[in-house]
């Protein structure tokens, strides 16, 4: 039987004998960076596995680490196995990049498509000053989940947090975050979301990065802060949400205010508030004063004005009583020679004269019109003696030709000619022989 020290020892026998020199490719899934030692501890991975790999300072400096993480890379080394962790890991001795990984230009591209509809540029919706209750989604048991609470509570201890267990990460981990999203989204009273966990490569993270929870993000009305991995890793939520949070602790610490803060806040505001209230109140009592001043002095204007106004009436009385005797003793005058001179009589006099001038008129307009009847009745009786017809009554006729004009001469007469004869009772047609 073997310890476990024993067992790792052939392990790392065998490993190190068989791969002292492996090339390898895949993509960098961690931050490329140097450790404040000088070393470079790193991960590459492709679409089945990880591998962690070690450039040692002294081998950093004689090559090109300008690489970041999404790079695809080709690196040489020797493998070796770290006994105390019982973990293999490749000590790299070059590194030259090939291209971008899979996963990353999956992620550009997303990244690209949503920028383009505009998902990126929506207006964010605000968020409320203190969340009346709180929907947080992360993982059960997760470091993010205590982080949050723990600061959360810390800053105000009043906070109404409602916890969404959620799968963040492996195969159907993303279904299952935009379902937790709709659901958190229908709590009653919940007037902000939280999307959290903590960091990690970009294959732990890559759920927050998939189409479906970009747009369940998007079509939700309430306020969503993203806060995924550490302060270097950005995600499609981080874009797309309402707020970005680098951690779960800065998401608490951006969400709740420090009670502490909030009620020196409070009491210095109001202190400045009475401050303000109690300095208006003297003002306005200064006012009140000067005003009361005016009115006193507006009292002894209004005496001396009611003192003219009297002194103006009794001498305004005076003339008008004047004024109303002279004028009764000249409409007495009036008076007595209106008396004198008796309308009544006077109409009398004129109704009279009328009467005159109206018998007169009739007698005048009677004889003309008696003038003028017997003016006519001569013309009548003259203009009769004229006329044609009075000689037919005397047994005269009269002969008209065809064209109904008078015939006064036989020389006007014609053989066979048709004449028209006129007789006092009718006419008759006849023939010149």
């Amino acid at each position: 039987m073997l310890t476990v020290t024993e067992l790792t020892k052939k392990i790392k026998s065998m490993i190190e004998s068989n791969f002292k020199t492996v090339e390898v490719t895949g993509e960098i899934s961690t931050k490329f960076a140097a450790h404040y030692s000088g070393h470079y501890y790193f991960s590459i991975k492709d679409s089945g596995a990880v591998l962690d790999s070690i450039i040692w300072k002294a081998a950093a400096m004689k090559m090109n680490t300008n690489f970041k993480q999404g790079d695809k890379v080709v690196i040489k080394g020797r493998l070796a196995v770290y006994e105390k962790w019982g973990k293999y890991q490749i000590i790299v001795s070059s590194i030259k990049k090939e291209g971008k990984g899979n996963l990353f230009l999956e992620y550009e591209n997303l990244k690209k498509k949503l920028e383009q509809e505009g998902l990126f540029n929506l207006e964010k919706k605000k968020l409320p000053f203190i969340p009346k209750k709180l929907a947080l989604i992360t993982a059960r048991d997760a470091a993010a989940l205590t982080d949050f609470l723990t600061i959360a509570q810390k800053r105000y201890p009043f906070t109404n947090i409602v916890i969404v267990p959620t799968q963040v990460q492996g195969r159907g981990a993303a279904k299952q975050i935009a379902t937790s999203l709709k659901y958190a989204s229908k709590i009653p009273e919940v007037d902000l979301i939280v999307l959290t966990r903590g960091g990690g490569s970009i294959e732990d993270l890559w759920s927050f990065n998939e189409e479906i929870v970009a747009r369940t993000i998007v079509d939700i009305n309430i306020p969503i802060v993203s806060a995924i991995g550490h302060e270097r890793d950005f995600s499609i939520s981080d874009f797309v949400a309402d707020k970005r949070a680098a951690t779960p602790s800065e998401a608490a610490e951006l969400i709740y205010p420090e009670y502490d803060i909030l009620i020196r806040n409070l009491n210095m505001i109001k202190s400045k508030l009475f401050y303000l209230v109690k300095n208006k109140l003297s003002n306005k009592e200064m006012l009140l004063l000067k005003e009361k001043q005016k009115f006193k002095d507006n009292i002894l204007v209004i005496r001396n004005y009611r003192e003219k106004i009297d002194f103006y009436k009794n001498t305004l009385e005076n003339i008008i009583n004047i004024k109303i005797s002279e004028n009764w003793e000249t409409l007495q005058n009036y008076k007595e020679a209106l008396q004198r001179k008796d309308p009544q009589v006077e109409l009398l006099k004129r109704k009279n004269e009328i009467e005159l001038l109206k018998s007169k008129i009739n007698y005048l307009t009677e004889r003309k019109i008696n003038n003028h009847k017997q003016e006519i009745t001569y013309l009548r009786s003259k203009l009769e003696l004229l006329s044609p017809f009075k000689l037919l009554e005397k047994g005269y006729a009269l002969i008209k030709d065809e064209d109904n004009k008078a015939i006064s001469s036989s020389q006007n007469l014609k053989k066979n000619q048709k004449v028209k004869i006129i007789l006092k009772d009718g006419d008759k047609i006849a023939t010149i022989n």
